[in-house]
């Protein structure tokens, strides 16, 4: 140490109004310093100022003082053996527990090369020997108020965080609820703080449906038997989704869906129906129940749009093809599929399906209809996506 650090640590130590206190918590101020006199006046003058101190009289021993509790800030002389506050410094900026405590170095030196180093190994004030009290606590206070911001932007920064995460969770749990178009319409409501408009377009519907899956439900366990159908809906939608279709909504123990592509349409009712096929007979080997299936396909305009209450809200598609479609699964054979005669022409008039004048309920006349057999399904199975079908697409 020179015979400047020897000098008397502060000035004015006795007189002048007492500062207003930093902070109502008491900050914890570490003060490193070989001088037990400095150590001495420099507690004093804290102490009063409600803040808990601690002192170390080397290097060495702040750096375990400050590994095994960090303080909040640090006062650090510069001059001292064995190691000098630089290199104390430079140290606790290279461990994480301790590189974000505010470093203030106190120093009889007061050349521009010795403030230049101690800013570049990490401190955050520099202040000279001999000093004044309000001085030292006024610079204090400074970094102390500082440094309880910076630890409440990252606090706040780890909390947006952690709710941006939930968010993406939720986000990611509910496009599992939502079709595609569905979430397209929410976005574009949350946008334009309306809901959206609706859109008009040619679209194949298909809708499916288990037959007598009432009578079921009241001869089986509720619980197997949802775990049942649950698979048996997983089955049908990836389906769908595998020929790029969209699911709109489930309907009890049935499905509506939609695509933009007849073809793709009527490829995705005949793999439905022979993968259902598969399911049921393991569902038999099993000793549970099978789930024959109807479909019905229709084609022509619909309307997609936002239905309901401000309070409660629901993207669908709406249309006399989409009615038309739920009433003509009903009159399929299970296994089979109904079609109108928009979707057989669309679909390139696929071979297998029977044509037949059907009276559709709730409709005045006949409408021709166009029906494929279970047995037809199953075993036209080569035909490409482009032609109506394809089992393994």
């Amino acid at each position: 140490m020179t015979d400047t650090d020897a000098k008397p640590l502060a000035r004015g130590a006795a007189s002048g109004a007492r500062p207003e206190r930093p902070r109502e918590e008491p900050a914890n101020i570490l003060i490193v310093d070989d001088m037990p006199a400095n150590l001495s006046l420099l507690t004093s003058m804290l102490t009063a100022q409600g803040y808990e101190v601690r002192a170390a009289i080397s290097g060495a021993m702040a750096l375990m003082s400050a590994s095994a509790v960090p303080p909040d800030l640090i006062l650090l002389d510069v001059s001292m053996p064995h190691m000098d506050g630089y290199e104390v410094c430079r140290r606790l900026k290279a461990d994480a527990r301790t590189a974000d405590i505010p470093v203030i170095f106190l120093s009889a030196m007061t050349g521009i090369g010795d403030k230049v180093m101690a800013f570049d190994a990490g401190g955050v004030d520099y202040v000279t020997k001999p000093f004044e009290l309000r001085e030292v606590l006024a610079r204090v206070g400074t970094q102390l108020l500082l440094h309880r911001q910076r630890r409440e932007l990252e606090r706040q920064r780890k909390e947006l965080e952690d709710r941006y995460a939930q968010v993406r969770q939720m986000h990611a749990a509910l496009r599992g609820y939502l079709s595609d178009r569905a979430w397209e319409s929410i976005e574009e409501s949350v946008s334009s703080n309306r809901p959206s408009a609706p859109a008009r377009e040619v679209l194949t519907v298909l809708v499916s449906d288990i037959e007598e899956f009432v009578r079921l439900s009241e001869q089986e366990d509720p619980g197997p038997l949802l775990a049942d159908l649950s698979l048996y809906m997983a089955t049908v939608a990836q389906v769908v989704y595998d020929h790029d279709g969209e699911v709109d909504k489930y309907v009890g123990d049935g499905m509506l869906a939609f695509f933009r592509s007849a073809p793709d349409a009527l490829a995705a009712a005949q793999r439905i129906q022979r993968s259902i096929a598969a399911f049921n007979e393991h569902q038999r080997s099993q000793g549970r129940p099978a789930f024959p299936t109807r479909l019905g396909l229709a084609t022509g305009p619909v309307l997609l749009a936002s239905i309901g209450s401000s309070g409660r809200r629901e993207f669908t598609i709406i249309g006399d093809r989409v009615n038309t479609a739920f009433r003509i699964q009903s009159q399929a054979k299970a296994g089979g599929l109904l079609m109108d005669e928009a979707t057989f022409a669309a679909a390139g008039s696929p071979t297998g399906a029977m044509p037949a004048l059907v009276r559709i309920r709730g409709k005045q006349g006949e409408e021709k209809l166009y029906a494929m057999a279970p047995e037809a399904i199953l075993v036209n199975v080569n035909m490409g996506r482009s032609g109506g079908g394809a089992d393994g697409a």
